[in-house]
């Protein structure tokens, strides 16, 4: 975990989304699923830094290149949305537990990926490390509408295979990314019970609730990254802590900042 004052090289906005690009003058590391805590440098108001998933790292010389897509909401993020080219960000980074790609790495597997608005972000960087194993992939990407399927280009830029989904019916299947997702599951039965497929996801709450419920019915090995607001984002304030099934069957807390965010999904209590 560093400390690290960033430097704004690049800041789009789109409907109301940000695409935050930094630049470091050190060379950065993360895991796919780790995350960062932002905010300006030297701004007081918040106090509290934003957390956000890491969406792609890049070699930029003797440095690196890193960048954010966050969505509108608070003053955080507005802060955030006002700075330019030039600004510095203090950023503490890399943070969590990242996804474990190791049940996927091996035997022939094949992931599928599902996404809903903004939590497509914590999944970019999965994707391409998956490509760069070879580890077949798939993306389930939904969104209320066609300016919330985040990072869509950069997906299908990668080669896999993209199920759309919009609320709107604007692209894609009508209704949530559940739709396609279960419908695949339906019509690769055998694959599915055969062990065949590894399951990564990242949405709202009721999104990834939804993709917990329909992977225990069929047996499989699910990872979700959880959206929790994060204060502190290394453990101290407990204020992002998740329920969990204890061994011994009762309920226990873990902070997602730390034991998480990414959990397995039959970890988690979803009711």
């Amino acid at each position: 975990m560093q400390d690290i004052r960033l430097t704004v090289t690049g800041h789009r906005t789109f409907g109301s989304y940000g695409h935050l690009t930094l630049t470091a003058e050190t060379p950065l590391t993360f895991a796919p699923g780790q995350f960062a805590m932002l905010k300006p440098a030297g701004a007081l108001d918040p106090m509290w830094r934003r957390a956000m998933a890491i969406y792609r790292l890049r070699r930029s010389g003797a440095g690196s290149q890193v960048e954010f897509i966050y969505q509108v909401f608070g003053r955080g993020t507005q802060a955030l949305r006002r700075v330019h080219a030039g600004d510095a960000v203090q950023a503490l980074l890399p943070l969590g537990r990242p996804f474990d790609i190791a049940p996927v790495a091996v035997g022939g597997r094949e992931a599928l990926l599902v996404a809903g608005g903004v939590g497509s972000a914590a999944l970019l960087a999965l994707a391409e490390q998956l490509k760069r194993e070879h580890v077949t992939t798939r993306l389930f990407l939904g969104g209320r509408s066609t300016v919330d399927l985040i990072g869509l280009e950069d997906f299908t830029a990668l080669g896999i295979p993209v199920h759309v989904a919009t609320n709107d019916g604007s692209r894609g299947v009508r209704g949530f990314v559940t739709t396609p997702f279960e419908r695949f599951l339906h019509d690769h039965a055998d694959e599915v019970r055969s062990g065949k497929f590894v399951v990564y996801a990242c949405g709202p709450g009721p999104m990834l609730a939804r993709v917990a419920a329909l992977t225990a019915a069929a047996c499989v090995l699910t990872y979700v990254s959880v959206e929790e607001r994060m204060a502190c984002g290394f453990g101290v304030c407990v204020g992002c802590v998740v329920a969990v099934r204890g061994q011994d069957g009762a309920t226990d807390y873990r902070r997602a900042c730390v034991e998480g965010p990414v959990f397995r999904a039959d970890e988690l209590e979803w009711t």
